[in-house]
């Protein structure tokens, strides 16, 4: 007889794992079915011990343990897999049962698929992770060298891409010739579709080169020999839900652990990815670019018009009014970018300053625009962080005034002013009001791709979208961009500008009612290494990663319940001599605020009572390691 332990794989569960008994013995790391409150579950064995081994233990537990139900077939996750999600709880909190739940894909986990077994062989590449640091056409011509040559050593290749159109996007690029040795898994296959990939994926008799988001990138050959995350600097590789893994970070253990080939490739990497490869800690795929050449010129203009009574704010310059109108008059397409989506990213009361917040979340509402079945105009409160929707007001809920302003540019804004300035070109807008799933935004961008002289409106969702036949390109607000309350403001806006270089034929015109500063002018030379210089030197004298690492832990409630949990937070951190930064988040209300303490610890791999600790909290707790927003 054996005592089993497992983890139920359950969205959520504060179990950390529970033990069977059972006549049969399970290797670690193998599916098993086991009840659960009535009900059953998928689990993952985790240890295995002889009965004989725990007769001391098993007699004074005060409970006594249920047998394991027979299991009919059994499938098992690879050793190297188990063994990297033990080493991400050494640098996250999070307990393995949320790390194996999070990076399973739902299929496997809800048992409608069975994990594809095939065995824990494991290739000797150097697992030392490789940048590639330069336009996209560059580094997928790296990639297909890197293809071929793994195929030639009877070797696959998996490429992890951040989104859905990004898989369609490489396989446009890197199919030709070996179709039949491509194999796709995405969100937005139906469900024959994916299972085909699955039978696939499952046939060693061919090396094959697997293209998938970050959902599907755990499923494991064991002939693959090399992995590549392509825009690894995208934040799409951080899961939006708790416990927040960088799927980055799990990739970079996965490799290490089966012993392959990490190339990160992004036109500009992270700066803690850089600050690595200085440090030859991470090498250099190729040379190494100081600069980047792009064809595409990058324009700033400066706007220094002041809004009166006789002369109202205006959006565009005369400048870019005039790039546009000769733009479409040669029949080609513009590209218009917009930092917020809505009207406005805010609404105020002129009178009291009021300014409308979500009561769930404390952040600032943003007005939305839609239209009803009748066409007729409806406006709309919408929260960003909570998701939730309410009429928008008529009137200021504090002193009753009528005078509510807007304040901020959205999308819908640009949209509107486009509509008087050009009433007779075709205006698509691309935002999540009208690109409400992939078919739809595949619709929009087919329909305005076939269009000659048209204008294209379109938030950050729209970037890998955008079709490869924009002549101008404008970003409408620059300080809208900046406005953005991020640590990583500098290098996210760097990165666009480049991006946009690249995705436009002619011309990229940045709109800012600010002074030109340092940054634009290494973007508008594509000057990556000085960028980088100054940004590193930046962190290092705030002790910004690579030079610490952020843990932020939140909490939201009335203002009694939150200091509880303030309390509770000091002593949990006490033992371990550190004394956090505690405040109130400034979008939060007043009657429920939400509060943060902020920790920056040298080498947070060194420090695991302190991960133990924060294991401790409980879950209205929410722990964060290295979050794009600290406040």
């Amino acid at each position: 007889m054996f005592v089993i332990e497992i983890i139920p794989l359950v969205r959520g569960s504060q179990m950390e794992s529970l033990s069977y008994f059972s006549a049969t013995e399970y290797k670690l790391g193998t599916f098993v079915n086991i009840p659960v409150r009535g009900r059953m579950i998928n689990g993952i064995v985790i240890d295995n011990k002889p009965v004989s081994s725990t007769k001391t233990a098993l007699k004074a537990a005060t409970f006594s343990l249920r047998k394991l139900p027979i299991q009919n077939k059994t499938t098992s996750i690879p050793a190297h897999l188990l063994d990297t999600v033990i080493e991400i709880q050494k640098q996250n909190p999070a307990k393995t049962s949320a790390i194996l739940f999070s990076i399973l894909p739902p299929d496997i986990r809800n048992g409608l698929v069975s994990y594809p077994d095939m065995g824990n062989s494991l290739s000797n590449e150097d697992s030392k992770p490789q940048i590639i640091a330069s336009t996209s056409a560059e580094r997928f011509i790296a990639y297909q060298s890197i293809i071929r040559s793994a195929f030639a050593h009877r070797g696959s290749v998996l490429l992890v891409v951040p989104t859905t159109p990004a898989i369609d996007t490489a396989f446009k690029i890197l199919s030709p010739g070996i179709t039949d040795r491509v194999i796709i898994f995405s969100s937005t296959q139906t469900k024959k579709d994916r299972l085909a990939s699955y039978s696939a994926f499952s046939d060693l008799s061919l090396t094959t080169l697997t293209i998938t988001t970050p959902n599907f990138a755990y499923l494991d050959r064991p002939d693959c020999t090399c992995i590549i995350i392509e825009e690894s600097a995208s934040n799409h590789y951080v899961m939006r839900i708790r416990p927040n893994l960088d799927h980055r970070e799990i990739l970079k253990k996965l490799a290490q652990k089966s012993k392959r080939m990490l190339i990160l490739g992004d036109i500009v990497t992270r700066p803690e990815d850089e600050y690595k490869r200085r440090e030859d800690i991470y090498q250099t795929y190729n040379e190494h670019p100081k600069r980047l050449f792009l064809a595409t010129n990058l324009t700033i203009i400066t706007q220094t018009d002041k809004p009166t009574i006789e002369s109202p704010f205006k959006l565009f310059s005369p400048e870019l009014i005039t790039r546009i109108k000769n733009t479409i008059e040669a029949r080609r397409n513009v590209f218009l970018y917009s930092a917020r989506r809505g009207i406005a990213p805010i609404v105020t009361c002129s009178d009291c300053g009021y300014i409308f917040r979500c009561p769930d979340s404390g952040t600032p509402y943003s007005l939305l625009r839609t239209f009803n079945n009748k066409q007729l105009e409806e406006r709309w409160f919408i929260s960003s962080t909570s998701g939730k929707r309410i009429r928008a007001a008529d009137v200021c809920p504090s002193c009753g005034s009528w005078r509510l302003r807007e304040r901020g540019i959205g999308i819908q804004h640009i949209y509107d002013e486009c509509q008087k300035l050009f009433p007779r070109i075709l205006i698509t807008v691309f935002d999540h009001t009208t690109a409400t799933t992939h078919k739809k935004a595949l619709t929009i961008v087919k329909d305005f791709s076939e269009q000659k002289g048209g204008i294209i409106l379109g938030t950050q969702m729209v970037l890998p979208y955008l079709p490869n036949n924009i002549t101008l390109t404008g970003i409408v607000s620059l300080d809208a961009v900046r406005a953005i309350p991020t640590w990583r403001a500098d290098e996210v806006l760097f990165r666009l500008l480049l991006n946009l270089r690249e995705k436009t034929e002619k011309e990229v015109i940045v709109q800012t009612r600010s002074e030109t500063d340092d940054l634009l002018l290494y973007a508008s030379r594509g000057a990556v290494e000085r960028f980088f210089d100054d940004e590193l030197a930046l962190r290092k004298m705030l002790n910004y990663p690579p030079f610490s690492t952020f843990i932020l832990i939140s909490w939201q409630g009335n203002p009694a319940t939150n200091q509880e949990n303030e309390n509770f937070v000091q002593k949990i951190l006490f033992p371990h001599k550190l004394k956090g930064q505690f405040y109130t988040n400034p979008n939060s209300t007043i009657h429920k605020p939400l509060r943060h303490c902020l920790l920056r610890i040298d080498n947070l791999t060194d420090n695991q009572t302190l991960i133990q600790s924060l294991r401790l909290l409980p879950p209205h707790i929410a722990v964060s390691i290295n979050p794009d927003r600290i406040v």
